[in-house]
């Protein structure tokens, strides 16, 4: 569930064009989990999993966008 959901973040993230917005949604998954580590226990490979997650949804929308950019010139 966590993998899915920073998938879709990274996703929609990138889906906005703005560089702002991508920094700001990859700078927020540590910050929430460090304030999420001071109330309570949290585990550092669920950390990982929001990072790479994240990246997924990011290299999957560039993916998409060289696919449809491949058909749409075929």
């Amino acid at each position: 569930m966590l993998f899915l959901t920073a998938t879709s973040i990274g996703l929609l993230a990138g889906m906005t064009r703005s560089l702002a917005s991508i920094i700001a949604a990859a700078l927020l998954i540590p910050a929430v989990f460090s304030v999420a580590a001071l109330f309570g226990a949290t585990c550092m490979l669920s950390l990982l999993i929001a990072i790479l997650g994240f990246n997924f949804g990011l290299i999957n929308l560039v993916v998409a966008g060289a696919l449809a950019h491949s058909f749409r010139h075929a």
